[in-house]
């Protein structure tokens, strides 16, 4: 078993300097994604992923950033004939938003579509793959993510958007790989826990109380050109560090 992880869009709420958020798993030929920030699809065509792959879509929140993308990926895959069935995890009240366009005939799946309102435990499962979500704090109902691959137990944790969170640090005890929101460096620690957002520093709290394997940030803020700010922050409080790029990829 390949598994390969995408980071498609890095950035926060605007997209400037970084595409918005998503993340793209691929275990041999299947793909997973996580969130889907406008403009995902372009970005998979450019690291070669194919929309058809895509087995099961897990959104963490509604806020724009993180699900709006959904409707110009249905768009492609119905045009490029996908038939296969896409499972989709999100919170329970994008169903309306998605049985509204299909309603108006604004889109016409030519696959099933599944629809599976997130909670806390065991989401999805497949030969691959299982997902377990959590709860994590941003203020509006959001979740967590995480994936163990069935073949060598890789676990993997992604947290979408939240603030320090001890869900967060239950649910990435020994993870190999976490990927933690880091929309600030800890100068505006208020300014985050107010908008229900961590900084880096946070993030390098929760990784080492986690005893976590490496630590990925992301969701930064277009604020930071630089991203060694981020990096020195989490780097005081856990070593094995990085900050996420758009198009960077990770191989377990």
């Amino acid at each position: 078993m390949t598994l390969t992880i995408y980071f498609l869009g890095t950035g926060a709420a605007i997209p400037i300097n970084r595409g918005l958020p998503c993340i793209a798993l691929r275990v041999d030929s299947d793909i997973y994604l996580f969130d889907v920030g406008e403009g995902c699809q372009h970005r998979m065509f450019r690291s070669g992923l194919s929309p058809l792959k895509i087995n099961a879509i897990f959104i963490t929140h509604l806020h724009g950033d993180h699900y709006l993308g959904l409707f110009g990926l249905f768009q492609t895959m119905h045009l490029s004939g996908k038939k296969k069935a896409l499972t989709i995890t999100a919170p329970q009240p994008l169903w309306r938003i998605l049985d509204s366009f299909i309603e108006n005939k604004l889109y016409k799946p030519g696959y099933e579509l599944v629809e599976n309102s997130v909670v806390k435990g065991l989401v999805y499962q497949d030969s691959k793959l299982k997902i377990e979500a959590f709860p994590v704090c941003h203020g509006v109902e959001a979740y967590g993510y995480r994936v163990e691959t069935v073949k060598n137990n890789a676990v993997i944790v992604y947290t979408g958007d939240t603030r320090p969170c001890k869900y967060v640090v239950d649910s990435s005890s020994n993870a190999d790989l976490l990927i933690h929101e880091a929309t600030f460096t800890s100068d505006m620690e208020r300014e985050a826990h107010e908008q229900g957002h961590s900084t880096s520093k946070d993030a390098g709290l929760i990784a080492s109380e986690a005893n976590v394997e490496k630590l990925v940030l992301t969701h930064i803020s277009a604020r930071y050109d630089d991203p060694y700010q981020l990096f020195i922050d989490a780097y005081r409080f856990f070593k094995n560090v990085v900050v996420a790029e758009d198009y960077m990829l990770l191989r377990y």
